[in-house]
C-alpha cells in the first residue's frame, strides 16, 4: 500500500545549521524516483526560504507551507491553497502590539504569487538578527506604518511573527487567545537560531499543519495507516495528535517526545530519513 512520508523541516529533516545532509537528500531522491511512496514536508517556513534548503528533493506530494497557510505543489509550481488572516484582525494585532512598542514581520503572499516579508522603520533587535541571517533578501520590504499599508492591501497576509523577549510576548499571545481563539491562532516558541529570543506566529485559526494534512488526506484520499508525520516543536503539535504514524526526533521538545507513538534518532543523525528508509524497506 503506497505510504505518505510528511516531515517538518527545522530542527526535524534539517541539521542543526538549518541543511539538508547529503545522505537524507539522497535516500529521498531514491524513494521519490524508484518507489511509489509519496514524500513531503509541513513548515513554517514560506516557498523561498524552503526551496534554499531542499529544492534538490523531487518532493512527489504537495507540501505544506508558513504553518498551514499555504498547500503548493512542489512539481507543477502551483499553489494549490491559501488561507490568509483576515484584514480586520491583522489590524487588531497591529494595535495591540503598539501599546507595547513592539511590532511584526508581515509574511504576505500576493496575486502573482509572490512573496513578501513587510516590516515597520526601527525594528526590534529580534527582527533585525532574523534579516541578518538572510542578507539581500528580496521579500524584505520596509514601510513606515504597517497599519496603514495593510488597511489598503490586496495581498493574502499569512502569517504575523514577532521576536523578542517571553514576558512581551506571552502577554500579546494571552490576550489574542482571550477575545480572538475562534479567529486566530497564535504559537509561542522560543526561536531555534536567535540566542535568548522568543518567537510569536500569529495565523489564521484554520491555517494549521493539521488542517492542511487533513484537506490533503481528503482530496487524496489517504487513511491514518499510510500517513507518517515527523516533527520536533510545539508547531507541530497539532498534526502530530492525527490519526496516523507519528514520530519525533531525539531532540524534540519534551512535550512532543510524550506526544508520539515512535522516538526517533535526532535530527543531527539523520533520524527522519534513516527511518523511512526503513519503513520503505520494510513494506516492500
Amino acid at each position: 500500500m503506497e505510504q505518505v512520508f510528511i516531515t517538518d523541516l527545522d530542527g526535524t529533516l534539517l541539521n542543526n545549521r538549518g541543511y539538508l545532509s547529503y545522505d537524507s537528500e539522497q535516500i529521498l531522491g531514491e524513494i521519490s524516483a524508484s518507489t511509489p511512496h509519496k514524500i513531503a514536508f509541513a513548515t513554517a517556513r514560506g516557498l523561498t526560504s524552503a526551496a534554499k534548503v531542499i529544492q534538490q528533493v523531487p518532493w512527489n506530494f504537495p507540501v505544506i507551507l508558513n504553518n498551514g497557510a499555504v498547500i503548493y505543489d512542489w512539481q507543477a509550481q502551483q499553489v494549490l491553497k491559501i488561507k490568509g488572516i483576515e484584514t480586520q484582525f491583522v489590524q487588531k494585532v497591529l494595535e495591540l502590539a503598539a501599546t507595547k512598542g513592539i511590532s511584526p514581520f508581515i509574511f504576505t503572499l500576493n496575486e502573482q504569487f509572490e512573496e513578501g516579508i513587510f516590516y515597520q522603520s526601527n525594528p526590534s533587535v529580534g527582527l533585525q538578527y532574523f534579516m541578518q541571517l538572510r542578507p539581500n533578501d528580496p521579500r524584505f520590504i520596509e514601510v513606515s506604518n504597517l497599519e496603514q499599508e495593510t488597511s489598503t492591501w490586496d495581498t493574502q497576509s499569512l502569517v504575523l511573527m514577532f521576536i523578542g523577549d517571553y514576558d512581551t510576548l506571552v502577554w500579546v499571545k494571552l490576550y489574542l487567545q482571550e477575545h480572538y481563539s475562534e479567529d486566530l491562532k497564535c504559537l509561542l516558541m522560543q526561536d531555534q537560531y536567535i540566542p535568548n529570543h522568543f518567537v510569536l506566529e500569529i495565523s489564521n485559526a484554520k491555517a494549521t499543519k493539521e488542517k492542511a494534512i487533513e484537506y490533503l488526506q481528503e482530496q487524496y484520499n489517504i487513511k491514518g495507516e499510510q500517513l507518517h508525520l515527523f516533527g520536533d516543536n510545539l508547531n507541530d503539535e497539532g498534526m502530530l495528535k492525527l490519526e496516523a504514524n507519528t514520530y519525533a526526533v531525539g531532540n524534540a521538545h519534551p512535550q512532543i517526545l510524550e506526544l508520539v507513538q515512535h522516538r526517533i534518532p535526532t535530527n543531527e543523525q539523520d533520524g527522519v530519513t534513516q527511518t523511512i528508509k526503513l519503513l520503505v524497506n520494510h513494506i516492500l
